[in-house]
Order: structure tokens, then sequence, then C-alpha cells
């Protein structure tokens, strides 16, 4: 196995990445944090709200924007405010600095305006970027990598050569010591079951059922709708996926076959190495759903899509994995592994998890992916509400 290497963080975590990120405070900055993200090529993470939100909402975005700044993969932050917003550059940046990250603040009523503020900016970002740069990568175990799965974009190959070649990966990794973390509660109901025959204890099975049984009822309850009113997708049906039934099989092969440990909510981290499920429910498109995943820490993403997606995200580097022959080649542009020769005898399932495993060990050790060439660095915070 290759040796993992990584940036040794305070709290005793290891970042794949040494990413700088700029995070709006409210939807009146993201005009100027945008400017600043894009003269330094880094990552902006821009808001809809940030004033006049009521507690709920309020609560998950700072969460969300909190665990931005205190990701593994970030080396510093620099937040940008208007001066009048409900939230506070104390409020987001006292735990990104408690975490021992690098944090600044620019309140753009202070400076004088947008150009003044986009000016200091730059200087800001290009400065923390010569930091990071400077810091060198450091070996680190197994047992500090989790790697997390998402779907997106499902169609028929994903369940026979996408999402199982994920699921190898995983347990390989499970092997060496690695944790994994998948969501999916909304593309579950129908196939939960096999999550509970992997669960370590009747009470994270117990647990399992539970969320995916609640999700289905609160939806009905507040929408009038059944979860199979809206899922499968008009993408997914076109893809040749039927039934959310079908679709759930096919999601719940990416986590491979290694036990569940335990059952997080949005924003907690694993304890202790192995398989997880989150509760990411409040948000079912790919958007919420990665930016939950990365919220529980994952230094890095398999994302499975059989129509395709160029989805990345601002903390993670997202691995665009397809089992579709025509997709992978087809858009090569933001697919960064294809297991379809699976489906035409050319490589073994078993072999091409092995393969996908190598390129989740170099992609950790600094090898770009094609959302980070392309410069799609998406973050959504959690929604407010029971979805």
């Amino acid at each position: 196995m290759k040796q993992l290497m990584g940036y040794e963080r305070a709290d005793g975590r290891y970042g794949v990445r040494n990413y700088v990120i700029v995070i709006s405070l409210v939807q009146c900055a993201n005009g100027t944090v945008e400017q600043i993200a894009k003269a330094c090529g880094v990552a902006p993470i821009t808001i809809d709200t940030g004033c006049g939100d009521y507690e709920e909402a309020a609560n998950k975005l700072n969460l969300g924007l909190i665990r931005a700044g205190t990701h593994p993969n970030v080396y510093g932050v620099l937040l940008v405010s208007l001066g009048c917003q409900w939230i506070s550059a104390e409020m987001i940046g006292d735990p990104v600095r408690a975490a021992g990250k690098r944090v600044e603040h620019i309140c753009i009523q202070d400076e004088g305006g947008i150009k003044n503020s986009v000016a200091k900016g730059i200087e800001i970002v290009e400065q923390m970027k010569k930091e990071a740069a400077a810091q060198k990568r450091v070996p680190f175990p197994m047992s500090k990598l989790i790697i997390s799965t998402n779907a997106g974009g499902s169609d028929w190959t994903s369940s026979i050569s996408g999402n199982p070649c994920v699921g190898g990966c995983c347990d390989l990794a499970a092997a060496d010591g690695a944790s994994n973390l998948i969501g999916c509660v909304r593309g579950m109901p129908g196939s939960e079951s096999t999550l509970c025959d992997v669960a370590a204890t009747q009470e994270v099975g117990e647990k399992i059922l539970e969320i995916v049984e609640s999700y289905c009822q609160d939806l009905k309850e507040e929408t009038g709708q059944s979860v199979s009113e809206v899922n499968p997708t008009p993408g997914n049906k076109a893809g040749g996926l039927t039934t959310l039934a079908e679709k759930a099989i096919g999601n719940l092969k990416l986590r491979g076959h290694s036990p569940i440990v335990g059952v997080l909510e949005c924003g907690e981290a694993p304890t202790v190495p192995g398989g997880y499920v989150l509760n990411e429910r409040h948000g079912g498109n790919d958007l919420y759903q990665t930016t939950s995943l990365t919220m529980s820490g994952s230094q890095v993403m398999l994302f499975t899509t059989g129509r395709g997606t160029p989805h990345g995200n601002a903390v993670v580097p997202v691995i665009k994995v397809t089992g579709n022959p025509h997709v992978g080649s087809y858009l090569e542009e933001f697919i960064d592994f294809c297991s379809g020769d699976v489906l035409t005898g050319g490589r073994t399932l078993e072999q091409a998890s092995k393969d996908l495993y190598d390129l989740v060990i170099d992609v950790c050790n600094g090898k770009e992916v094609k959302a980070e060439i392309n410069g799609d660095f998406s973050y959504g915070t959690p929604p407010s509400g029971k979805f």
C-alpha cells in the first residue's frame, strides 16, 4: 500500500489539501468574496442569507460555515462581512481559530467599499497561500482518513459497474484502517434493510430504520407526496431506472460490505474508525448532500454518476466515477475514473476497485481531480426544516 502524505493539524487530524478559502458572512458580501477568490485562484463560499434568519436556519448556516473553516483540508480562512449583518465574524471565526487555523476578517463598510476590500482581501489571501505552500506534507496513518461516498445522476450502469466499484474501493480502504461515510437517506427507501444487515449493533440498525421511516412520514405530512413521487428523478428514468427501490439497491452498493459502526447527525465526525451513515435527509440534492458529508470531516469524496456531473466542493477533492463507458468518454472533461469496461469484460470489478483505490491514494497525496482543475468549488450549507 502507498504511504499517505498530508498536513498535520493542531486538533490531531490530517488534511490532504492545504486550501485557503474566502467565506461570505452575508449575501451582500458575496460579490466581494467572489472577486477576491477569483483573483487569488481559491474557493469562495457564498450564502443566500446571513441576515434576518430565524434560529434554526441561522444555527444550520453557522454550523456549515464553521465546519468549512475547521475542515482538516483547510489551512486558512478569510471572512468577509458587510458590517450590519446578523452573523458576526467572531461567531464563525472564534471556533475556526480555536481549531488552530489562520483566520482574518474584512468588513466592507469599515474598509470604505468594495474596491478597498478586494485589494486588502487579495493581499491577505496571497499571504496565506505563501504560508500554506511552505507547510510540508508528513506521513499519516489510514486510520486518520475518512472517505465519503455519494451518487448523483444515476443510471442503469450505476448499480452494475459504478457504485459496486466504489464499494469495493471502500472495502479495500476499510481493510487498511480507513473510515467510510455514506449519506443518500433520500435514496434508501426500499432497500434500507441491506444496511441493517451490516450494522455492527442492533441499536445502529434500528437507528437506520428510524431515520428512513421518519423521513418518509415527514415528507408525506409536510408535502402530501410520497418519496416515490419525486424519486427517481426524470434524469434517472431517462437513464433506465424505473423505481425508487431499484435506485436504492444501487445507491447502497456505494459503501461496500464493511460493518456500520455508527449513525452521525449533520456536523458530527466519526469517533472511531469504521463505516458510518450520515443522517443528511434535510438536503436531498447533490449540493447539500456533498456539503453535509464534508461537514463530518471526510478528506476525500467518491462521487458516482451515470449521467455525468461536474460537481465539486470547496474543501474536499471530489473524485468523479462513472460506470457508463459512453459518459466516461463523452464527458471526460469532468470524469476522473471510468469503470465502464467492467460491462464489456475489459476489467473485473475487483481490478477496477483496486485501480480506483490507487487513485484515491494518489489524490490524497496531491493529484488534482477534474473539479479542482475546472474550478468547481460548490458549497451549500444545509437548509432549515426537516428536509
